[in-house]
C-alpha cells in the first residue's frame, strides 16, 4: 500500500515535468507545476502513516488500549502532516499568483504561448 503511494508521488512528479516541458501554454505550464506540488503532498503524507496507529491528538483511547500503549510511538506522525497542510495553504497561494500574472501576461502581449512572449521580450 504505502509503496503504491510513493509509486504515484514519482508518477505525478513525472507527469508535471513532462507537462512543463513539452507544453508551451502558460495555464499547461501552470498545471504541471501544480501536479508536482501534489505529488509532493502525498509523498509528506505518506511518509507520515504507518501501519495500525493511531490519529496525533486523542480525546479517548481507543477501546482495550492504555493510555501508556499508545505513548510508545504507535501514533502517526502530526509533523508531517502539519507541514504538508502548510505546503498546501503555500501552494494555492503560489498558484494564484501564478495564474495573475498569466492573465497579466495575456492581456499584454495577447497570447499565452511561452516561446512568443519569449520572442516578443525583445
Amino acid at each position: 500500500m504505502i509503496v503504491a503511494n510513493y509509486l504515484v508521488a514519482v508518477a505525478l512528479f513525472a507527469l508535471g515535468v513532462a507537462t512543463i516541458v513539452t507544453r508551451r501554454t502558460l495555464i499547461k505550464i501552470v498545471m504541471g507545476l501544480s501536479l508536482i506540488e501534489s505529488s509532493s503532498y502525498l509523498l509528506l503524507l505518506s511518509m507520515a502513516y504507518r501501519r495500525g496507529s493511531t490519529a496525533p491528538m486523542l480525546l479517548k483511547p481507543p477501546g482495550g488500549q492504555p493510555e501508556q500503549e499508545l505513548a510508545h510511538g504507535n501514533v502517526a506522525d502530526p509533523v508531517l502532516q502539519n507541514i504538508c497542510l502548510t505546503a498546501i495553504v503555500i501552494g494555492v497561494a503560489v498558484t494564484a499568483v501564478l495564474l495573475v500574472t498569466v492573465v497579466r501576461i495575456a492581456q499584454h502581449y495577447r497570447t499565452m504561448d511561452a516561446d512568443r512572449v519569449r520572442d516578443l521580450r525583445g
